[in-house]
């Protein structure tokens, strides 16, 4: 189990990103995002864009606000060996990283979040990260 508190608005935490070498990369969770999505920069400094010419990539909307002419960004397929949320490790895992320089925010999105179990409660400023269902039961009955 894992928990964080809410940082004003938004419940921040830290996960790690392993694809060779180990980064701790903050990260907001974001239940209305699909996909989780990071800057390049802070998995690796060695990641280019030229790398990933040849993979798979979407042009994702909503992380740029005021601009009228392209608010979409361009995120590439990055397959990585660990993610872990806090100390809840989900082994390997897609990610979708970017080059864009508009972008501030690294957000877990409802692509991982559907593979752990979470909960957060009325009145309550912490948010909780279970492995699975049944050490949710676990916690929620003691």
């Amino acid at each position: 189990m894992f928990s964080t508190v809410c940082d004003g608005l938004r419940y921040t935490l830290t996960c790690i990103i392993n694809n060779g070498a180990l980064s701790l990369v903050d990260t907001i969770v974001d239940t209305g995002a699909f996909w989780t999505c990071y800057k390049a920069s802070e998995i690796s400094e060695e990641l280019s864009e030229i790398q990933f010419v040849d993979k798979d990539f979407k042009d994702i909307g909503g992380f740029i606000y005021g601009t009228k002419n392209n608010n979409s960004v361009r995120f590439y397929r990055f397959d990585v060996k660990q993610f872990t949320i806090g100390t809840v490790d989900l082994g390997s895992q897609t990610i979708w990283i970017t080059f864009d320089d508009r972008i501030n925010d690294n957000v877990l999105g409802m692509d991982i979040l559907r593979k752990v179990a979470y909960l957060q409660y009325e009145d309550s400023d912490a948010m909780y990260f279970f492995k699975d269902k049944d050490e949710l039961k676990k916690f929620v009955i003691q």
